[in-house]
């Protein structure tokens, strides 16, 4: 069947219609007409593959990657960088005013980031080792098969070193068969890399760590704003190197006015936002659990010279559990930045029982971004800043800030 193209979804697919069904079909792009072979349909809904394109729609292009359609990296370097920023805009509008109709945040902007090639100083590279050969690369589209892979256009040109350096050792390695991650992180100056490896599948022991000889693994340093971040590979770092500062930035800012008194900063890393609210807060209490992560961010903070910032190693809702009703309205500001999965209920729920004056949602994914949001009482809390930044072009994801403020 034909099908026009309306607009993108989170998730990355077009999103088209047909005989009252929504049709959705990846590698598309909003005015595209297209015919379809139909995958899955439901009572509501089709998953669609594009056979042909009929007629493109504006900004299709050519994808800078010879890997782009089987990798499953990027969704979207089929489109014209100033075409994703407006689709990225559009779905946080739209999923923010269906969920929330009544929030006082103005017109939602989506800042671009400065480079949308080359601009991943961090990135997880998938490895599988199989008898008689071995995969370096991407897991593909919608598999658990890695795409090998050369050069990604998204990298900087130190973590493709890295890349090919990884392919080397891995190639060499005896491990009979395995599918397992090595995390790659490069340096401010983008010239030196360092890395870490897993292995994914090694059974109830658990995860273990993938032995690659000759392989880098040590800490690299990081300027942000006026503070400089050690960094390993094997912790959290935003991926982006040209949008992490105005990030960090952009969280300062909304801190700002919020009370002086303490911060208590939630999943917290290596203190990418710990160290710059200590300038606004007599107290900063940051919560991690990675002792790998909470070790750095105490020796970040010592150099900076903070002593006012704390590192407490745990899991975030075990520590709000065990702080009780004894800290209610003991911090000014709440600020938390959780992985994709959010935050949940539960850390929500403690949160709201805390009566901050504001909370800071800081969110790489904005559906479990809204799920948490709804958790929190309405009647005490209202939205009054929505920002998005494009942390991640070429692909369907997006960092969102929101902050909250007592009513």
């Amino acid at each position: 069947m034909e099908v026009e193209i309306e607009k993108l979804v989170y998730g990355g697919w077009g999103l088209g219609r047909s005989e009252g069904k929504v049709v959705f079909v990846p590698l598309t792009v909003p005015g595209d007409r297209v015919e379809v072979v139909v995958r899955t349909e439901k009572k509501r809904y089709i998953h669609a593959q594009a056979r042909q394109i009929l007629q493109p729609g504006p900004g299709r292009q050519d994808p800078p990657c010879a890997h782009f359609g089987r990798c499953g990296g990027c969704q979207w370097q089929h489109l014209a960088y100033p075409r994703q920023v407006e689709a990225k805009r559009a779905i946080l509008t739209e999923l923010f005013s269906h969920r929330f109709p009544d929030s006082r945040a103005p017109g939602i902007e989506m800042r671009a980031s400065p480079q949308d090639l080359g601009y991943r100083s961090r990135a997880r590279i998938r490895v599988q080792i199989r008898p008689g050969g071995s995969k370096t690369g991407f897991l593909r589209l919608q598999s658990h098969r890695v795409e090998d892979i050369g050069m990604c256009p998204l990298l900087q040109a130190s973590l493709n070193e890295g890349l090919t350096s990884v392919r080397s050792a891995v190639a060499r390695l005896s491990a009979g068969t395995l599918l397992g991650h090595v995390d790659l992180i490069g340096s401010e100056s983008a010239s030196e890399w360092s890395a870490f490896g897993i292995v994914a599948d090694s059974g109830p022991a658990g995860e273990r760590v993938l032995e690659i000889p000759g392989i880098p693994n040590h800490t690299l340093e990081r300027q942000v704003g006026q503070f400089r971040y050690r960094v390993a590979p094997e912790t959290f770092f935003q991926a982006n190197a040209y949008l992490t500062g105005a990030l960090s930035e952009t969280v300062v800012r909304l801190a700002a006015g919020c009370g002086s008194g303490a911060a208590l900063d939630l999943f917290a890393g290596i203190g990418l936002f710990s160290l710059p609210l200590a300038g606004h807060f007599t107290r900063v209490v940051a919560i991690e659990n990675s002792p790998r992560a909470c070790e750095l961010g105490r020796s970040n903070a010592l150099d900076a010279g903070l002593s006012h910032v704390e590192f407490h190693c745990g899991d975030v809702a075990a520590w709000l559990g065990a702080a009780g009703s004894a800290t209610a309205g003991a911090f000014d500001l709440i600020l938390l930045d959780p992985p994709r999965s959010g935050a949940g209920a539960g850390v929500i729920g403690r949160i709201a029982e805390l009566a901050p004056r504001a909370i800071l949602y800081v969110s790489c994914d904005p559906q479990t971004l809204v799920r948490d949001l709804a958790a929190l009482p309405r009647d005490r809390y209202g939205i009054d800043h929505i920002e998005g930044l494009d942390l991640f072009p070429q692909t369907y994801h997006f960092e969102t800030v929101v902050r909250l403020v007592r009513r």
